[in-house]
């Protein structure tokens, strides 16, 4: 009995886990907390409930945060802005939930200033760019860590390598210069990026990253073109 009651337990948490349907003592959420998604926190039975943040003041109303039936407190889209400590308060009772916001995956982005990289002759240099966006429901400050991956595993500043990194306010760009270049060089790129915040109440982003091929050729020997002018005249120039 004891081990089908426990089987029955975990089949009903699978269950609430997989429908996005959790529930924080009287407090029951419905969707997943990741930014930019719609995000419910339904509040029991209560008919007539207050939210306040963990601070006692009154969850201000917009047009991102609503709330429905007197009870429900919807986040349209959920911000990473919003997470927190939340309290539903109706009565003598009250019930509290922690909002963890999870970022979303960024897009990453890759390019390079070769006119074609499959065509790049050793001894010259070249320049990777890679971009990571920042989703626009992120609305916090955060830290965006990039790492390149080249052929010969994890690259960092060298000898011929050479990592900068300018951030800005929705991008956040690394540029990976390799001078000069070896025909050994050739091969598969990957620069993989992530966004992650000091906040407790954000979760970091999973990786992205983008990939970019090169082909190193050696430099084709140099072509020596000898023209002539006028008449082999003797005694002539």
């Amino acid at each position: 009995m004891d081990f089908q009651f426990h089987l029955y337990h975990i089949f009903l948490l699978t269950f609430l886990l997989c429908h996005g349907v959790i529930s924080s003592s009287n407090i029951t959420v419905i969707g997943n907390p990741v930014a930019g998604q719609v995000y419910t926190l339904l509040c029991g039975n209560a008919t007539n409930a207050t939210w306040k943040y963990s601070n006692g003041t009154t969850v201000v109303l917009n047009g991102k945060i609503i709330v429905s039936n007197n009870r429900n407190l919807t986040f349209n889209p959920l911000l990473t802005s919003h997470g927190g400590n939340y309290t539903c308060m109706s009565g003598n009772t009250s019930n509290n939930i922690a909002v963890i916001v999870e970022i979303p995956q960024p897009k990453t982005t890759i390019s390079s200033n070769a006119i074609n990289t499959s065509m790049v002759y050793s001894g010259t240099s070249i320049q990777i760019v890679c971009t990571v966006h920042i989703p626009s429901v992120v609305d916090t400050p955060v830290v965006v860590k990039t790492f390149w991956i080249g052929t010969q595993g994890p690259i960092t500043n060298g000898n011929r390598t050479n990592v900068t990194t300018v951030q800005a306010i929705l991008v956040h760009n690394t540029t990976l210069q390799i001078s000069p270049l070896n025909i050994s060089d050739s091969g598969m790129y990957q620069c993989v990026g992530n966004i992650s915040s000091n906040s407790t109440y954000i979760k970091a982003s999973n990786n992205s990253s983008a990939n970019i091929s090169l082909s190193i050729q050696a430099l084709p020997p140099p072509v020596v073109i000898i023209s002539s002018y006028g008449s082999p005249i003797a005694g002539s120039v």
